[in-house]
């Protein structure tokens, strides 16, 4: 826990705004999950709409995939927008489809907080 708040108020240098960063999710039943040896974080879940939003763009049976996402927009990203915050994470909706989900406070680390927007891709 404190190597995470360690991280968390010094985020590594390559985290820029303008970086896009990535990380490979795994099922667990009805839910996306990841690991992240970096952080000391394994099988961080996506819960609250957040998992549904991440299956509706894979074919139905996958397992695994990965998610790029960034400050910024970058070719063939979706945007999630800030609706509000929420326990210490964040409410967004994609804009494309309208979809809500809540991001945990884990998108602190990847984002230094809770941003107004997130462009991300999934990918099989």
């Amino acid at each position: 826990m404190l190597k995470k708040l360690i991280n968390i108020l010094n985020p590594p240098k390559s985290m820029k705004s303008n970086s896009i960063m990535m990380l490979s999710l795994y099922k667990e039943g009805t839910t996306w999950a990841f690991d992240d040896a970096t952080f000391g974080i394994t099988r961080e879940p996506f819960v609250m709409g957040m998992s549904e939003i991440i299956s509706s763009y894979l074919p139905e049976k996958a397992d695994k995939c990965t998610i790029y996402f960034s400050h910024s927009p970058f070719p063939e990203s979706e945007k999630l927008t800030l609706l509000y915050e929420e326990a210490n994470g964040g409410v967004y909706k994609v804009e494309s489809s309208g979809m809500t989900g809540w991001l945990c406070p884990v998108t602190r680390i990847y984002m230094q907080g809770i941003p107004e927007s997130i462009y991300f891709q999934v990918k099989p």
